[in-house]
């Protein structure tokens, strides 16, 4: 027994540990975004946020097919969060090579389905994992 006595109550604080209410400032394309994260005691960041796991089309390139694609994944997602009001859950999953926070994105009109997910469905984004 270690000092909190019971260690699903640890497992259960750790499930929720990297957890954020946060308000997204700007979609930057399909699958980053900047928003205010709110880290507690009245105090927000500013952060960059890479969604963990998926790779979607860009929005900057030569291409103009993928062009095409990657404003339509970025719509979509713009589309999504202002149906809920801009405002997310954020599961953080640390730090990107480039600095950017990696994390899953869940909003109230998806449920337990992750915008992610939604996108790679939807035929926005491919799965990604490094």
């Amino acid at each position: 027994m270690g000092r909190w006595g019971n260690r699903t109550i640890l497992k259960n604080m750790e499930d929720k540990l990297y957890i954020y209410n946060a308000e997204v400032i700007r979609v930057v394309d399909g699958d980053t975004v900047d928003a205010l994260v709110d880290l507690g005691f009245d105090t927000w960041k500013k952060v960059r946020i890479r969604f963990f796991g998926i790779d979607a089309y860009e929005t900057r390139t030569r291409d103009l097919e993928e062009k095409e694609k990657g404003i339509k994944a970025k719509e979509r997602v713009i589309e999504v969060l202002k149906e809920n009001d801009n405002k997310f859950l954020l599961k953080s999953r640390g730090v990107g090579k480039y600095g950017r926070c990696l994390g899953e994105i869940y909003v109230k009109t998806l449920g337990d389905v992750s915008l992610q997910n939604l996108l790679i469905n939807e035929g926005h984004a491919v799965r990604y994992i490094i």
